[in-house]
């Protein structure tokens, strides 16, 4: 019995020693991402030579991140999907997205023809320009390489639409 009790006050410490369990969705060095982590978002963005300049909650409260990926180059990385509210919220997906203003005289075009040759991109009017948005589903996970990558594409796709604007 005092074995018995021995060995399970061993396996306690044990457990305990490795510290808390982590909360659902966020990601250790090379774990599945499987919601908004601002931490792992950061690393990621940050790991690809980009600057994040801001982040918090939008007016409809849901967190982002302003990222910088060279002088011209800017987009926002909001969190979706979401449920709950404050430090209680999980968003199981995220918006890569941006908006130019109008100058192009034939902007209908370029969004038509966008959206038929840059397949990972989504372009679409709004106000008096145009915005370009990637949306991705973090249910199951995500690793922080595949993540690096659709960032990645999201930033060249950024740069293509910019040069033919």
């Amino acid at each position: 019995m005092v074995r018995a009790l021995a060995a399970g006050l061993v396996l306690l410490l044990g457990a305990c020693a490795t510290g808390a369990p982590k909360a659902p969705g966020v990601a250790s060095a090379g774990a599945l991402i499987t919601r908004y982590d601002e931490a792992a978002l950061k690393q990621v963005v940050t790991g690809l030579g980009y600057s994040v300049v801001d982040s918090g909650l939008s007016s409809s409260g849901k967190p982002f991140l302003s990222v910088e990926a060279g002088k011209e180059l800017a987009f926002r990385i909001m969190g979706e999907s979401c449920e709950g509210e404050a430090a209680k919220q999980v968003c199981m997906g995220i918006q890569l997205s941006t908006q130019f203003a109008q100058t192009n005289d034939d902007l209908d075009n370029l969004i038509e023809q966008g959206n038929r040759t840059l397949r990972p991109a989504k372009l679409f009017r709004v106000d008096a320009g145009m915005a370009y948005e990637r949306y991705l589903i973090m249910d199951g996970g995500i690793t922080p390489e595949n993540l690096k990558t659709n960032i990645s594409v999201f930033v060249e796709i950024l740069q293509i639409v910019l040069d033919r604007l």
